[in-house]
């Protein structure tokens, strides 16, 4: 049985600290001055993401209410990039943190 688990963005950069794109100088998802983190979902890019360890990869997803949605593992559809972590999550999980993209009136 596999445990459905929802964090906030706050707790996932805390759990799972991410590798930069080594690949892409000009990659998004990046803080402050820093380096982008996520990668593409096709080419050298794809191929690397590919190549790691699949319980440390997370995909960036559009969610049907117009927010994004970070699920861990590989996923196709809606998907928009993929991050990878260096904690790994467990097989039994399913972790989900929503990205809202637009924020609520005060």
């Amino acid at each position: 049985m596999n445990t459905i688990i929802e964090i906030n963005e706050y707790q996932f950069d805390a759990r799972f600290p991410l590798r930069p794109n080594h690949l892409n100088p000009n990659a998004p998802w990046a803080f402050g001055d820093g380096p982008g983190y996520l990668f593409e979902t096709f080419g050298e890019e794809f191929n690397f993401v590919r190549s790691q360890d699949p319980r440390t990869v997370w995909t960036l997803l559009d969610s049907d209410d117009g927010d994004q949605l970070l699920v861990n593992g590989f996923h196709f559809v809606n998907r928009i990039g993929y991050l990878i972590s260096n904690a790994p999550v467990d097989d039994s999980l399913t972790i989900q943190c929503r990205i809202p993209t637009t924020s609520e009136p005060a």
